[in-house]
């Protein structure tokens, strides 16, 4: 009974024994799991997915962009007609321009050509923006047309008064762009207005083939005949 008793017992307290050296050996098992297996260093815990997006100068940077959009280049055109800016002008990209039903392309060169011969008929020459309406890739502008007319600018204008008068018109233009460029106007500008007010007179089409019909005639009363002696 006692050497049955003795083995029991040495029995139990071989169990607490492992118990407990198993228990201090856990945390040293889990403190090098996080070494290097090759040198024993400790490795840097991995970045979240949250650090990594933050740190990242690309994911925060916005993206860039430099196309001018359709309000920005209406505005820009009708700001070259009120300054006249030469070196704006030329920076300008060709366009098409459509007008009286006609179309031609449009280059820095005859833009500045143009602008300059307005200018130079009415010095003060402005165009105020009424209204802008974009829709999508086109910008609509309604403008108002004011200068001191000073020298003649279209054939069957009059001559300028003295004091010289003042010119006052309407304008709707039309703008449409593509990857950040102005492709095309459509204008539609009061110039017969411009004409009367510069001193042209209003005529309808009766009056005007009358007074065709009145100059032929009068060229065929003028004309000789026969044919003069000769010497």
């Amino acid at each position: 009974m006692r050497k049955t008793a003795a083995i029991i017992f040495f029995t139990i307290i071989y169990c607490v024994l492992s118990s407990a050296r198993s228990q201090t050996q856990e945390p040293a098992t889990e403190s090098t799991s996080a070494q290097s297996p090759s040198t024993g260093a400790r490795q840097a815990a991995p970045a979240t997915g949250t650090g990594a997006t933050q740190g990242s100068p690309q994911a925060s940077a916005p993206a860039a962009t430099s196309s001018a959009t359709a309000e920005e280049l209406a505005h820009k055109y009708i700001e070259l007609w009120n300054t006249g800016d030469k070196p704006g002008i030329d920076s300008f990209p060709d366009f098409i321009m459509h007008n009286h039903g006609g179309r031609v392309r449009v280059g820095p060169g005859m833009l500045s050509r143009v602008i300059a011969t307005w200018r130079k008929s009415m010095p003060d020459l402005t165009f105020a923006i009424d209204d802008t309406v974009v829709q999508g890739d086109k910008a609509v502008v309604r403008v108002t047309l004011k200068g001191t007319y000073k020298e003649r600018l279209f054939p069957e204008s009059g001559e300028p008064s003295s004091p010289p008068r003042l010119i006052r018109a309407t304008g709707i233009f039309i703008f449409k762009v593509a990857d950040g460029k102005l492709q095309e106007i459509w204008q539609e500008l009061d110039e017969d207005m411009l004409r009367v007010e510069m001193g042209a007179q209003w005529k309808t089409r009766r009056e005007l083939a009358e007074e065709g019909a009145g100059s032929k005639s009068k060229k065929e009363d003028e004309a000789p005949t026969s044919a003069p002696p000769k010497p």
